[in-house]
């Protein structure tokens, strides 16, 4: 326990860990806590407003992940929970990066720093959101592909697989002649190039006729499924890879910076003046 703290007295017998009064419990203003950057949070007021957020990230991903895997265990559909849990947790950590950049900004305003250093909970939310848009986009472009497809094979089905009976048989008879060639290669006791056939094979694709993708003889998925959803996934994982390394910056030193009873932008009594990011 440092000086500091060791010569104040705690406010509060049954809590003596709480040394400062605007540090009470019983004044804490939580929707201005979590809705007002300007104004100023202490310690521990930062430290219980954190704690929500984390424990809502944790009910959100695990803890409905169990009740859904509970509720399939029992026999139930949960096709549709599945989806809504995926939509859940990305509207979860969202919102709680946005919820996380206000406490920051409170706790650094009370602590005399400048809340410039709160832009750092938002740097996972921003990469996530441009891996997100990034694979929508991709999606999308393969979605319009398969659209056309399918509307080449719905125009005269027959055709279509007449067409691609003919792609397959042509690659086949290129790769059995490349393997060939390679054949009389070797006899000759030269060294074949080996990248006819793999190649050649490339080119038949599967019989689907999209390189292993959605079948054109079938319908069409829904565009929410196969291009949103897929997407989800990267958009939340990037978040909580990225807010690992921060959490342990905010337990470590935003919630324990101390507070030195100065606005931001005067002269710090344990060192020089303070710069933009003191």
């Amino acid at each position: 326990m440092s000086d500091a703290i060791s010569s104040q007295s705690p406010i509060d017998p049954e809590r003596p860990w709480i040394t400062e009064q605007d540090g009470d419990p019983a004044k804490m203003n939580w929707l201005d806590t979590f809705l007002n950057p300007a104004g100023e949070s202490p310690k521990l007021h930062f430290t219980r407003a954190w704690t929500i957020l984390f424990f809502a990230g944790i009910l959100a991903w695990p803890g409905f992940g169990l009740a859904s895997f509970v509720a399939g265990a029992a026999g139930m559909d949960t096709s549709g929970l599945s989806a809504f849990h995926g939509y859940f947790i990305a509207v979860v950590v969202g919102l709680s990066s946005i919820l996380s950049f206000v406490i920051h900004s409170r706790r650094l305003n009370h602590a005399g720093k400048t809340s410039l250093w709160a832009i750092i909970v938002l740097v996972p939310l921003v990469l996530g959101s441009l891996a997100f848009m990034g694979g929508v986009s991709g999606k999308a472009a393969a979605y319009q592909d398969l659209y056309e497809k399918r509307a080449e094979y719905l125009k005269d089905p027959a055709a279509w697989r007449e067409t691609r009976l003919q792609e397959r048989r042509a690659a086949q008879a290129e790769a059995q002649k490349a393997r060939e060639e390679a054949e009389a290669a070797r006899e000759a006791g030269e060294e074949p190039s080996g990248e006819g056939p793999r190649n050649q094979g490339q080119r038949g694709g599967r019989q689907g006729g999209f390189g292993g993708g959605p079948n054109p003889e079938n319908p069409l998925p829904s565009k929410e499924s196969f291009i949103v959803r897929p997407n989800l996934m990267s958009f939340y994982g990037i978040i909580v890879l990225l807010s690992l390394p921060i959490m342990i910056w905010s337990l470590t030193w935003v919630a324990r910076t101390p507070n030195y009873g100065k606005p931001s932008g005067q002269s710090d009594p344990h060192g020089g003046p303070s710069g933009p990011f003191s």
